[in-house]
């Protein structure tokens, strides 16, 4: 059936147009429209395949492409990066690793990616992977000199007012044994090594031994070689001090004065043995005070030996007590105190007091 532009009979292939006038309207083409689409998604997807296989950003290829390779500019392949054998971790590195290049990659013929810096040096630092290993990050280590060295810890030791000991360490510094020779010392001083010989890399201990109580009063500067008998090495080992002297004692008292013989019955005061006197000692030392003793001579030849006790005390000076009864025998007891620092040097005072007859009523 065919009709006209007004809606008469005419010729076939006519149709009357959706706007309301007349017009042809041609056949769809629906096979140049797929065409036009599919080559539009090759398009695409070719420039997505070409900006993945030649980005420099250290990002691998995507899945199935091929892999790509990062080289120097002289030629030597420090890092390989594939994106089937990669791990993110190793990508990311890369990544780090082109973001910090001083100048931009350029691209070989090939499409391998290159940096323009020199390839990094067997022995130099790099953080990352060098050769396809992981590089470790340290200091170089000097070789050992030949032959026997002796190397010391310390040249220098202060014991101060206190200390007596120190120690240093003997070192093996070359690549053979070396025989340690230590110089002479005063009689109050001793520097001895543990071995008389120290082996390429061992450590031997030189102890230091100060004696105070036989040590000169006043500063101590004493300088001892310590030579390699056999080798090299050594040096002159100064060693200082400061030795107090010995422990002052300020006062010795003894309260009561006197006492009466034991066994005169019980005291007139409760609780007071009038058979006792309390012996008191008063001392100063810098270093401190180690020990009293007592020692008392009674009058019937009997001795009492006694370890006074610490009282009071206040910077240097500390006060020492100790208790002494009268045996039955009446006359004087005598006794003597014995002070020692803890540098062991003695200080001594003496004292007596009378023991009287039992009182009479």
């Amino acid at each position: 059936m065919t009709h006209d532009v007004a809606g008469g009979p005419g010729s076939a292939g006519r149709h009357r147009s959706p706007w309301g006038r007349s017009g042809r309207i041609l056949p769809i083409r629906w096979g140049r429209i797929v065409s036009v689409v599919l080559a539009l998604v090759v398009l695409v997807g070719g420039l997505v395949f070409v900006r993945f296989r030649l980005t420099g950003d250290g990002h691998g290829s995507p899945v199935g492409a091929p892999s790509g390779r990062r080289v120097s500019s002289q030629g030597a392949a420090p890092d390989v990066l594939t994106a089937s054998s990669a791990s993110p971790s190793a990508r990311a590195r890369a990544g780090v690793a082109a973001s910090s290049a001083a100048a931009p990659p350029f691209l070989e013929p090939t499409g391998a990616v290159v940096s323009p810096s020199p390839a990094p040096s067997a022995g130099s630092r790099v953080g990352g992977r060098v050769g396809g290993r992981a590089q470790a990050t340290g200091v170089p280590v000097a070789p050992r000199p030949s032959g026997p060295v002796l190397g010391l810890s310390a040249t220098t030791v202060d014991l101060g007012a206190v200390d007596s000991t120190w120690r240093l360490d003997l070192r093996g510094e070359g690549t053979a044994a070396v025989d340690v020779v230590v110089g002479t010392t005063p009689a109050w001083l001793a520097v001895v090594p543990k071995e008389r010989r120290v082996d390429p890399g061992a450590n031997v201990p030189l102890m230091i031994t100060l004696n105070r109580s036989t040590a000169p009063v006043g500063p101590v500067d004493v300088t001892v070689p310590v030579a390699a008998e056999n080798g090299v090495g050594g040096a002159d080992v100064r060693i200082t001090a400061s030795v107090d002297g010995s422990p002052r004692i300020t006062a010795v008292t003894n309260a009561p004065d006197s006492v009466v013989r034991s066994g005169c019955g019980p005291s007139p005061s409760p609780g007071a043995d009038p058979a006792r006197s309390t012996v008191t000692v008063t001392a100063e030392d810098g270093t401190g005070i180690f020990a009293v003793e007592l020692a008392a001579t009674l009058p019937g030849g009997q001795s009492q030996d006694l370890a006074m006790s610490l009282g009071p005390q206040s910077g240097d000076r500390s006060t020492w007590t100790a208790a002494l009864t009268a045996s039955q025998d009446t006359g004087t007891i005598t006794y003597s105190v014995t002070v020692t620092d803890l540098n062991g040097r003695h200080s001594q005072a003496s004292g007596s007091l009378a023991v009287l007859p039992c009182p009479t009523n």
